[in-house]
C-alpha cells in the first residue's frame, strides 16, 4: 500500500532507479511536479522520469514517480486501487466536468442526503464507464481533449471497465458561492499550460457576478476505485441521477493500492 503516511520516505532516497510517492500540489500539472521532483533531487536530463497513474492539475495527492531503469516497470503499477476524497458542488456543470472548465448549465440543486445516498448505490452497481471529454484517453490517435477542444468529440466514446469498491457520503455542507467559486479562481491561476485560463475565470467570473450572496450545496465523499475511473466522471453520474447538474470541486488522491 502506498499512502500519505510514507510519502516523506519514498522522496527523501537519492537512488536514480527508484519508485516513489510524491505529493502533488492542487493547481500544480503533472509536467510541473516531474520537475519539481528533478530539482529537488539533484537529478539531472540523463535521469528518466515517468509516472504511473495521472491526476488532474486542480486534484491533489499522491502521484507515483518512477525514476531510471524502474520506468520499464510502469505497466506494473498503472492497474493499482486507489482511493481519494471528493467534493461535488451541485447547481453547475461545466465541459470538463471540475472546476477547471467552461460552464454548460446551472440550475440551483439542493439534494437531500438520503437522496445523494440512494443514488450513488445506484451508481456503484455500474462496472463500465465512459471517458470524460476532456481526458488524454485517444481516439483516431488524438486524446479526446483535443477533439474538444477542436469541437470534434466521437459521437461514442471510449468506455473502460471499472468498479468502485466502497463509497461513502462524508457530509454535505451549504457553502456561499463566493467562498467557492473564489477559492477555485486562485488555484486555476496557478495552473501553467494551456487550459483556456483566461476564458474559464472569466465564465467563473461572470457566475459569481450574477449570484450574488446565493448559496450552494458541496457534498464531501471517500471512495477506493479500480484504477482507471475517473473521479470528475462519479461527480456527474450523481448529478444525472439526481437530476441536477453536478461537478467535481476538489479532488485528493490519499491513497494507492490495496
Amino acid at each position: 500500500m502506498l499512502s500519505a503516511h510514507n510519502t516523506q520516505k519514498h522522496a527523501q532516497s537519492q537512488d536514480k532507479d527508484g519508485v516513489f510517492t510524491i505529493y502533488k500540489r492542487s493547481g500544480e500539472t503533472l509536467a510541473i511536479l516531474v520537475d519539481r521532483f528533478r530539482d529537488e533531487h539533484s537529478l539531472g536530463s540523463e535521469v528518466p522520469i515517468t509516472y504511473a497513474g495521472r491526476l488532474d492539475p486542480m486534484a491533489d495527492g499522491l502521484v507515483l514517480l518512477l525514476t531510471g531503469e524502474r520506468c520499464k516497470e510502469k505497466d506494473e503499477y498503472l492497474g493499482l486501487d486507489k482511493t481519494y476524497t471528493f467534493e461535488v458542488l451541485f447547481g453547475v456543470a461545466t465541459d470538463t466536468f471540475d472546476m477547471l472548465g467552461l460552464i454548460t448549465k446551472t440550475k440551483e440543486s439542493f439534494p437531500a442526503e438520503e437522496e445523494i445516498k440512494k443514488a450513488f448505490s445506484e451508481i456503484k452497481k455500474q462496472t463500465v464507464f465512459s471517458y470524460p471529454p476532456f481526458s488524454s484517453k485517444p481516439v483516431d490517435g488524438i486524446p479526446l481533449f483535443m477533439h474538444a477542444k477542436a469541437g470534434t468529440l466521437p459521437d461514442v466514446f471510449p468506455e473502460i471497465k471499472g468498479e468502485l469498491h466502497s463509497i461513502v457520503l462524508q457530509n454535505t455542507a451549504i457553502r456561499p458561492v463566493k467562498e467557492v467559486v473564489e477559492s477555485s479562481i486562485e488555484v486555476i491561476k496557478k495552473v501553467e499550460g494551456d487550459f483556456r485560463q483566461k476564458e474559464i475565470v472569466e465564465g467563473w467570473q461572470k457566475f459569481l457576478n450574477e449570484s450574488k450572496d446565493e448559496k450552494c450545496l458541496v457534498a464531501t465523499f471517500e471512495t477506493t476505485v479500480s484504477s482507471g475511473v475517473y473521479i470528475r466522471t462519479l461527480a456527474v453520474l450523481l448529478g444525472q441521477a439526481l437530476g441536477a447538474p453536478a461537478l467535481a470541486y476538489s479532488i485528493t488522491r490519499t491513497k494507492i493500492g490495496s
